[in-house]
């Protein structure tokens, strides 16, 4: 079993404007494991992250849709198939992508837009762990962490982790709002 999600951080927008902007509302009720369709939580780090157990909704296309006068970096995550992406949209318009599809090679990695400068430091690093792991052979896919990564880097959230330097996440379900 793995991941098949996507999750979407807004900077400097309060948990209300989030679920204003995406039609949805908040149940109140603790998701722990991230099990409900979608959660939110509001981080110390200033940023609000809206968690969704769809691999689309994190889509670049979707984001510009929802940036308008605002900034989200969103990450995805499909583990069956070791797909990753990460998108930066802002003010109605993307500013960058960088997404690996393993179905291309371990080594696959694309990239659009004025990337971040966290991002080469991140792809060194892992693309010299998948040297010396095997490179192409190796069982293991490092370059897949490579978006992940960049996203956590750039909001201090990472789907597959529960603590954080600032503490815990603190999700509550949320339902579309009719």
């Amino acid at each position: 079993m793995g991941f098949s999600i996507s999750w979407l951080a807004f900077k400097a927008l309060s948990k209300m404007e989030v679920l204003k902007r995406t039609g949805f509302r908040d149940t109140g009720v603790y998701d722990e494991a991230n099990e409900s369709p979608f959660s939110l939580a509001e981080l110390p780090t200033g940023w609000t992250i809206l968690f969704a157990n769809d691999f689309d909704y994190g889509s670049a296309e979707h984001l510009i849709a929802l940036s308008a006068g605002a900034m989200i970096v969103a990450c995805q995550a499909e583990e069956h198939v070791m797909f990753s992406a990460a998108h930066c949209c802002a003010e109605g318009r993307e500013s960058w992508s960088v997404w690996h599809d393993c179905e291309r090679g371990r080594y696959d990695l694309s990239v659009r837009g004025a990337l971040p400068a966290e991002l080469e430091p991140i792809r060194k690093r892992l693309i010299a762990k998948q040297d010396e792991s095997g490179g192409a052979r190796s069982n293991v896919d490092y370059t897949f962490d490579i978006p992940v990564e960049l996203a956590c880097e750039l909001t201090g959230y990472r789907h597959d982790l529960s603590k954080f330097d600032w503490g815990q996440p603190h999700f509550t379900r949320l339902e579309r709002d009719r």
